[in-house]
């Protein structure tokens, strides 16, 4: 499967500093996963943030349908709010070997290369970070390997259970406003003319839907509606729903996609200071769902 770096063609690319996270942590960072072998895709999400004894921690809603509570400490280590109330490490991307409090089989990890190249399609990094875990509490079961890259994130996860090998791979990611994504298939992106706005403000959304399969895509839709756009404030509370007070004809009629195809929206907000996040769906029925996401700061 191939994978495509938006913003650059460089054949080993450098991502600044500030980027180079190996879990970036950010609301409205979006990775989509595919499960080797099945047409299943797994979305995991930051959608939000929550204050906990003092302590800022990024919602995330990860590969097993859980959501943690994760935060960086002062050190680097990607730490994780556990159900006890206790913090637990989840990740210390700069040692060589931890013990780790991923769910659901905590046990021993172990750096296996600071250099692995990765192939994005594309794009190729050559500072994968490949990180092997021992069996924990769940005896052969539970994650085995993970590989990340600086900047995107996990992009490789091998579990073992009951039913065999599972291997999820990255074929969609936003991070920080920089979109990776898979093809030859299908990928739906949302971008906005800026990043923060005033209190009162108008905005400007872009909605694309890259279809590189080279076959053409047809789009069912039951009405003249097309697409929404919600918006979250930093809690995950809506405060806003484009489609919430415009009127759309009730007809069935489809569209075909080849190549790509864009839909674009603008409208006025007037919102508090602080951070949301912008979700787009294509109204379309059955088949595949098509959303993305883009984080949005209103600043005074």
């Amino acid at each position: 499967m191939k994978l495509r770096l938006l913003l650059t063609t460089c054949s080993i690319l450098a991502w600044p500093a500030v980027a180079a996270e190996y879990f970036p942590l950010a609301v409205g960072n979006q990775w989509v996963y595919r499960l080797d072998g099945a047409a299943e895709r797994v979305v995991t999400t930051i959608g939000q943030t929550r204050e906990v004894e003092g302590q800022t921690y990024f919602v995330y809603a990860g590969l097993d349908g859980a959501s943690v509570l994760l935060r960086r400490n002062a050190q680097g280590q990607l730490l994780v709010r556990q159900p006890d109330g206790a913090e637990g490490l989840w990740a210390d991307f700069a040692a060589d070997r931890w013990e780790t409090a991923l769910a659901p089989c905590p046990g021993a990890a172990a750096v296996e290369a600071r250099d692995r190249r990765v192939e994005l399609g594309r794009s190729s990094f050559a500072d994968g970070l490949v990180v092997r875990y021992a069996a924990g509490t769940c005896g052969e079961g539970g994650v085995v390997r993970e590989v990340f890259v600086p900047g995107v994130g996990l992009v490789e996860r091998e579990i073992w259970s009951g039913g065999g090998r599972r291997v999820y791979r990255l074929t969609y990611a936003r991070v920080g406003g920089v979109a990776v994504f898979g093809g030859p298939e299908h990928s739906f992106r949302l971008s906005l003319d800026r990043a923060s706005y005033p209190p009162e403000f108008e905005f400007q959304a872009r909605m694309t839907l890259e279809n590189s399969t080279g076959k053409p895509l047809r789009l069912e839709f039951g009405s003249g509606q097309s697409f929404d756009l919600f918006l979250k404030d930093a809690r995950g509370n809506p405060v806003y729903q484009w489609s919430a007070n415009r009127m759309f004809p009730m007809m069935l009629r489809e569209e075909t996609v080849e190549g790509e195809k864009n839909w674009t929206a603008t409208d006025r907000l007037r919102l508090e200071p602080g951070e949301y996040v912008m979700e787009a769906v294509l109204a379309t029925r059955g088949g595949q769902p098509y959303r993305a996401t883009v984080p949005l700061t209103v600043i005074r």
